[in-house]
């Protein structure tokens, strides 16, 4: 009986021995390419160091290889939108500076802009629309009051003037109702 157990104990010694070496080889090979483990580690810096505006218009990190003459890699950073696309690339040595303190250093930055991907921002204010409820309908005191206060106005202005306040009368019912 106890040989019995002995042997078992050394079965699952030598199984965990086995995993233990296969998982190391595993991790040693993703970490000689460089390339997941530098893209996940870089895309967690860029999220560390910048703030919410880059954070919430950047959409992943690339790090290629460095380029003739240089040491370091270079980071592509996608984001959402031409006018971050801007920006960003006007701050580009500030980003870089902010890599480096956080321990990663990049021969260059360049901003790409995302394809194929529907922008945060706009994304958001989609959704914020469909989840309000449509705008209240003006009372007929309020119609007319509208018409009081427009009937002094020149022609060419009366009709937009009216359509402006009768949307802002409606925004305002709904925000406070």
């Amino acid at each position: 009986m106890s040989d019995e157990i002995e042997r078992e104990i050394r079965r699952r010694e030598h199984a965990g021995r086995s995993l233990e070496s296969l998982l190391g080889g595993e991790v040693e090979r993703i970490d000689s390419q460089g390339t997941r483990r530098g893209a996940a580690r870089a895309w967690a810096v860029w999220n560390a160091v910048n703030g919410d505006v880059e954070r919430a218009h950047t959409t992943g990190v690339h790090v290629g290889e460095p380029r003739r003459g240089a040491r370091d890699p270079e980071l592509t950073v996608y984001v959402d939108s031409n006018a971050y696309l801007t920006d960003f690339s006007a701050n580009r040595e500030i980003y870089l500076a902010r890599m480096e303190t956080a321990g990663l250093r990049f021969s260059s930055i360049a901003f790409r802009r995302a394809k194929g991907r529907a922008t945060s921002g706009a994304a958001a204010k989609k959704a914020a629309r469909a989840a309000r409820p449509p705008l209240p309908e003006l009372t007929p005191d309020e119609e007319r009051r509208v018409s009081e206060l427009c009937s002094a106005l020149p022609e060419s202005l009366r009709d937009s003037v009216s359509r402006a306040m009768r949307a802002s009368l409606r925004a305002q019912k709904r925000e406070h109702s």
